[in-house]
């Protein structure tokens, strides 16, 4: 694989390939006689899921080649005027081309060619220069300082020529710089410093610096006090006065060009008089505007307090306060925006933005959410709301399965929403081509310019990947930010969730799936990472913008360790065992699991055989069970049904769901609904709630009433079959005069939707197929 131009390297994205789920409806139809023994057997558990990542494939022919080379010098170095020229070359065709509106395009992010950032001080490393770097080597006890010489070229990173004093040349990529960072577009002429250096082969006769980690990238300054510009890259500092500074940030400000201006005010800050406090009060607060523009809202808080004593200390506590507000920490908002109003400002803004924060102060405390209404402002074009989390129901404790997990703290309905969360990081990218990439690129970026939130990330499970155990840690004066470790935190975290689940499910089943292909996007919910994964949870996740709403799938006593599924499972153990070992590196041991573990090899193996052998029945040509199909047909379904269900042992299923029993027991269902055999519809609509694990869904009360036992004490797999059975139930208990029982069977969809799609409404309830 040939990279031979900075274009071409700078334009790689990372691709999506998560399996997407597939309706019941559809494998169906696509099985054949020739496929049966590759069957899936996914369950439709909804219209969204956590999504694995996995590296992209490599050219094997690049992958040799950068071998060959490792550890060497590079056997040919492109003369600086064939560089510069080339470079320029790629600049001009795109200044040329112009802006085009495209997805923003992110280097793939290959954690088998992983590096770690440096953790260790300049002072602790020995300047080389480029003429010793050694390719596809991470020089551990070094650094190099060097000087741009070309404009950059900007695509997945920025790329610019660049010399050290010695007069070699080389090309230098900076990738995650982000857009509050000066060396984002590093101008011709800046002197840059990089930490411990990576050089890299990107194709025939093309080597390059390449700088992945934000903190090993350092952009030096011109004046006294910094001992690390070479003598002969010294043009002495263009400014003297911190008066001078503080009007070129203004500029820069006036200008839109906000890191610059950032830049200047440190510089203004760093020259400033120590006892006059009234002019660097007023360059804090200058500051901490720039700061919270750029999203860099830790720094703009800081900045914000530290501009307090002057006259516009409402202005400082203003500040503070959409800060605090941005980091979803609404308690202290509301504190810094009641200490402005005690100051009588002048902007009637003021008391419109402290309104806004009490009701997120309300909605953490009460979960008071209207998702109906909500879900009405989503847009295909912005899914972000302006929402508070609640989590007050449950907490972070030791799991005595999976490490940490979440538990409840009070006694939750089924049906009650357990926890609703605001996504830490989801960008507004649906296609399934760049959403991973804008995901990466958006959480590097939060986590970089935000030292609180890269905290909360890094706490979470990063898979196999070696932490050196300092990422975090503030060195030379930039807090070390490790791409990879947040890259496998993405991808052992990551959610993909529909715009709104409610309106994906209002979709027919046939087509849910396109609806899952093209239009999601993914998306890490930093506190709904810590909730462990089984087969037949007590909870579902839904989406309503990008709030990741928890809903109890049954009733959830205090102390219960909260769980979803992580991926759609597959009915067949033996399948489902693959599907999470090579997905996660575990063996599920969860209460469905560890049960059918005790049945025998080839007791699921012929299980496996029997359901491959009616899925092709039922996928033959006119077989749709909305057609009227004759008496023999339906008798041949109910034998293989029963022979199916006689493979299953009483010993190990007898509390256990049937999950394989699920699809031939639904096209009965629907046979007997379109035939209006109302019974056999009433049997065989039990029998799907059966084999989800409702293991007695009709009992008698102390009366001997008949009463439906759905979402009480016995946790179930909840999907949309679940819902067709209840509606069906409905449906026909009311056409047999059973009111009672078809009132408590539509209660009991009711309360599915709501747990499978976050709410429910009539017309919601009335659209679902």
């Amino acid at each position: 694989m040939a990279v031979p131009d900075p274009a071409t390297q700078a334009n790689e994205v990372v691709p999506a390939n998560g399996r997407e789920e597939e309706s019941a409806d559809e494998e169906f139809a696509e099985q054949t006689e020739l496929e049966k023994t590759k069957a899936d057997f996914d369950l439709q558990i909804g219209v969204e899921e956590i999504l694995v990542d996995v590296d992209p494939n490599l050219s094997l022919d690049y992958l040799q080649k950068a071998n060959r080379l490792a550890g060497k010098p590079p056997p040919h170095r492109t003369p600086r005027d064939k560089l510069v020229a080339l470079h320029n070359q790629h600049v001009a065709r795109k200044l040329q081309a112009g802006a085009q509106k495209a997805p923003r395009m992110v280097k793939k992010v290959i954690l088998a060619l992983s590096y770690p950032p440096s953790s260790r001080s300049i002072k602790e490393l020995e300047k080389m220069p480029l003429s010793d770097l050694i390719v596809e080597n991470h020089h551990e006890d070094a650094y190099i300082v060097v000087r741009t010489i070309t404009p950059p070229y900007q695509g997945a990173g920025t790329v610019a020529i660049v010399e050290d004093e010695f007069g070699n040349t080389e090309k230098l990529a900076l990738y995650n710089q982000g857009d509050s960072s000066v060396l984002n577009a590093v101008p011709e002429g800046s002197v840059v410093l990089v930490k411990e250096p990576y050089y890299k082969f990107s194709g025939d006769h093309d080597f390059m610096v390449c700088v992945d980690h934000p903190s090993d990238a350092i952009l030096l300054r011109q004046g006294p006090g910094d001992e690390f510009i070479p003598e002969s890259f010294r043009t002495g500092e263009p400014l003297t006065s911190a008066a001078d500074w503080r009007d070129a940030g203004d500029q820069a400000f006036m200008a839109r060009d906000l890191p610059q201006a950032g830049a200047n005010y440190t510089r203004a800050l760093e020259l400033a008089p120590e006892d006059d406090t009234k002019f660097k009060s007023g360059l804090y607060t200058k500051r901490a505007g720039v700061n919270l523009t750029l999203k860099c809202f830790d720094n703009a808080l800081q900045d914000a307090l530290a501009s307090l004593g002057g006259p516009t200390d409402w202005k400082s506590y203003f500040i503070a306060a959409r800060a605090a507000y941005e980091l979803t920490d609404f308690k202290t908002s509301k504190t810094y925006f009641e200490e402005a109003l005690k100051r009588k400002p002048p902007s009637a803004n003021v008391q419109k933005e402290y309104e806004r924060c009490l009701a997120r102060v309300e909605e953490s405390e009460k979960g008071n959410y209207n998702l109906a209404e909500i879900s009405r402002s989503v847009t295909t074009k912005n899914i972000h709301l302006d929402k508070a989390s609640f989590i007050c129901n449950t907490e972070v404790r030791s799991s005595p399965h999976h490490g940490r997990g979440l538990f409840a703290v009070r006694d939750i309905k089924a049906g009650e929403i357990i926890y609703a969360e605001k996504a830490t990081c989801v960008p507004n990218e649906f296609n399934t081509e760049h959403n991973s990439a804008a995901a990466y690129a958006q959480l590097v970026a939060m986590c970089n310019d935000n030292p609180s939130i890269h905290r909360k990330v890094i706490d979470l499970y990063g898979g196999t990947y070696k932490r050196r155990g300092n990422e975090g840690t503030e060195i030379d004066g930039k807090p070390v930010v490790d791409v990879f470790l947040l890259e496998s935190i993405r991808r052992k975290n990551c959610f993909s969730g529909t715009h709104v689940s409610a309106a994906a499910a209002l979709v027919n089943s046939s087509n849910r799936s396109n609806v899952w292909k093209h239009g999601m996007s993914r998306g890490l919910w930093v506190y709904a990472a810590y909730s462990n994964h089984a087969c037949v949870p007590n909870s579902n996740r839904s989406f309503v913008g990008d709030l990741l709403v928890s809903v109890a799938s049954v009733d959830i006593p205090a102390g219960t360790e909260i769980t979803h599924i992580y991926l759609p499972p597959k009915a067949a153990y033996l399948r489902r065992d693959e599907q999470y070992r090579a997905s996660w590196g575990f063996a599920c041991d969860c209460a469905l699991c560890a049960g059918e573990a005790k049945s025998p090899r080839a007791a699921h193996e012929r299980r496996i055989d029997q359901l491959a052998e009616t899925e092709v029945f039922m996928g033959k040509k006119g077989m749709s069970p909305r057609k009227h199909q004759p008496d023999a047909t339906i008798r041949q379904m109910e034998r293989m049904a029963a022979k199916l269900d006689a493979l299953h042992e009483p010993e190990v299923y007898e509390q256990l769901p049937k999950l394989m029993m699920v699809w031939p027991s639904m096209w009965l269902v629907e046979a007997w609904v379109t035939r209006k055999k109302w019974t056999k519809a009433v049997k065989w609509s039990l029998e799907v709630l059966r084999a989800f694990g409702f293991l007695e869904p009709l009992r008698r009360d102390e009366k001997g009433d008949p009463v439906l036992w759905i979402f009480r004490d016995t946790s179930a797999v909840i999907t949309f079959e679940t819902i067709k059975g209840l509606k069906v139930l409905a449906e026909a208990y009311k056409a047999l005069g059973e009111d009672d029982l078809s009132a408590q069977a539509e209660s009991a969809a009711k309360k599915g939707l709501q747990i499978m799609v976050g709410f429910v409404t009539e017309e919601t309830y009335k659209a679902f197929d």
